[in-house]
């Protein structure tokens, strides 16, 4: 496989984890069937799941596009950043706390650290710079 082809299904991959993820990860009891989250708390995770799908298909859409259009490849690249982005930046907002505030038992650490929202949303920001640098055309 060459690199281009690899760096592309990189960043399909990413997209539609982006796209799914939100319904996967936050459709149970911790997240919008939580009974002590507010009706708001619970609109603002629907936006953030229907945010994350939207994004992450359109991203998929783009790279879906012709193999050598640069500016479908940095949109596709873009879009589903601009949500791990958001996800990782609301940390430092007041009080703003990952699942482990509430659900410590839910969060599995590796080599002692926690596989949070942090973490994740930093590892696949990495994988779309990898994706977006092997698919990207030799100048």
């Amino acid at each position: 496989m060459n690199r281009n082809k690899a760096g592309r299904n990189i960043l399909r991959s990413v997209a539609a984890f982006t796209a799914v993820g939100g319904f996967l990860f936050d459709w149970n009891k911790t997240h919008l069937f939580n009974p002590r989250w507010t009706p708001h708390a619970k609109f603002h995770d629907a936006m953030t799941m229907m945010q994350a799908a939207l994004l992450g298909s359109s991203g998929l859409f783009l790279l879906q596009q012709k193999e050598d259009g640069q500016k479908e490849l940095v949109g596709g690249t873009v879009l589903p950043a601009f949500f791990w982005i958001a996800m990782a930046s609301s940390f430092a907002f007041p009080g703003a706390k990952g699942l482990e505030a509430e659900f410590p038992d839910k969060i599995k650490k590796v080599g002692g650290i926690p596989l949070n929202e942090g973490v994740i949303s930093a590892f696949m920001l990495g994988l779309l710079a990898l994706g977006y640098v092997l698919a990207r055309k030799n100048k």
